[in-house]
């Protein structure tokens, strides 16, 4: 099974570029979602006119209509168990789920209950059968779905503060070190549905909303908070096929774990301007919110440089992957690079991925290899 897999998708029905066949730098690049067997991305917003605005330092929706857009563009599934999900409430996301069915887009992560959020949607390509679980780890206060609650999926994060206080007198200003491990009775309900869902559908695949964003996390502290591998390698060890990361809207290293492979950060496909993300809301201002001193610094070099992923479920030697680079435009909007920034974001990205696993290439035309297999 041949899936097109991208990173987080906001669209919000602003006239665009005609889709046009890929043809060299500054083309859209709406037309690599075509080809595979299923495409699947990460909606990042709510799709809804509707519901209360949660207290949060970004809210966001866009018109249901955009669920049309979604699928003229070629998406086959979209996972909703992230941090916007719940911006609007709980009417907001059943706004969603109602256009996203209308437009027949599959979709997980979202339920009335815990029970259902956490439920597989099983879709067919080729032949072959594929269960795909949305989960989420960056979690607004409430969002997560309970037994009677309306939510989202949650694998819920731990987490310890270290610092040591004579270097901290030498070093003032310094940020502690983050220790953070998975909460482990959602890693355990999560790994039950996996290994569940691999007895009846020959692949498992895995959206994962985590880590941390470009912008707050120290370098120091690497690209990957640490209950980021564990959980991953629980989820593969468990039968998952493939895990699909995003969340911190840029790419993080590759990883293939036994016969599974970790997508850390997808980054970035369409991000359009929509209620609650726009220009004016992106500008710090001091009274706007009690973490406005952070002043982040989201939408930077990062933020434009992403990836198509071309991944191939069910060979002999475990799944297979392939880079298509992309740029986004002034606009956030999806272009071919130019060839020295497809050469960099290729460099990057094998350069994370060798602190992972040394043995790793990527090749100059996007393919990457375990060394090791």
């Amino acid at each position: 099974m041949d899936l097109t897999v991208v990173g987080d998708v906001v669209v919000s029905g602003w006239p665009r570029r005609p889709e046009t066949a890929p043809s060299g730098p500054g083309a859209s690049a709406f037309g690599l979602l075509r080809g595979g067997d299923l495409t699947i991305g990460n909606l990042e917003v709510p799709l809804t006119g509707r519901g209360q605005r949660a207290e949060k330092l970004v809210a966001m929706r866009a018109p249901a209509s955009g669920a049309a857009e979604l699928a003229a563009f070629g998406f086959d599934l979209v996972s909703l168990a992230m941090n916007h999900a719940m911006d609007y409430g709980a009417d907001g996301m059943r706004d969603t789920v109602r256009a996203l069915d209308a437009a027949g887009i599959g979709h997980a992560g979202f339920g009335e209950t815990r029970a259902e959020a956490t439920r597989a949607r099983v879709v067919s390509a080729g032949g072959e059968s594929l269960a795909f679980f949305s989960f989420c780890c960056a979690l607004p206060l409430g969002f997560n779905a309970t037994a009677d609650r309306a939510g989202i999926a949650p694998i819920r994060v731990r987490q310890q503060f270290e610092y040591d206080s004579g270097f901290l007198d030498e070093t003032p200003g310094t940020p502690p070190f983050v220790h953070s491990t998975a909460h482990e009775p959602d890693v355990r309900v999560a790994e039950e549905l996996v290994r569940e869902a691999k007895r009846h559908q020959d692949f498992v695949v895995i959206a994962l909303h985590w880590g941390v964003p470009h912008c707050y996390l120290p370098a120091a502290q690497g690209p990957l908070a640490q209950y980021q591998q564990p959980l991953a390698r629980r989820l593969v060890e468990a039968g998952a096929d493939l895990v699909i990361g995003h969340h911190p809207h840029c790419l993080h290293p590759v990883e293939f774990h036994r016969d599974g492979l970790i997508l850390y950060s997808t980054g970035n496909f369409v991000f359009d301007w929509c209620d609650g993300w726009n220009a004016e809301s992106m500008v710090p201002k001091e009274d706007a919110h009690p973490w406005a001193p952070y002043r982040p610094a989201l939408v930077q070099g990062p933020w434009f440089e992403s990836a198509v992923f071309r991944i191939g479920l069910g060979g002999a030697h475990g799944p297979t992957l392939r880079l298509d680079p992309i740029e986004l435009d002034a606009d956030s909007q999806p272009i071919l690079p130019r060839p020295e920034v497809a050469a960099s974001i290729l460099a990057r990205v094998a350069k994370a991925s060798r602190d992972l696993d040394p043995s790793i290439v990527v090749d100059a035309d996007g393919t990457v290899r375990p060394g090791r297999r």
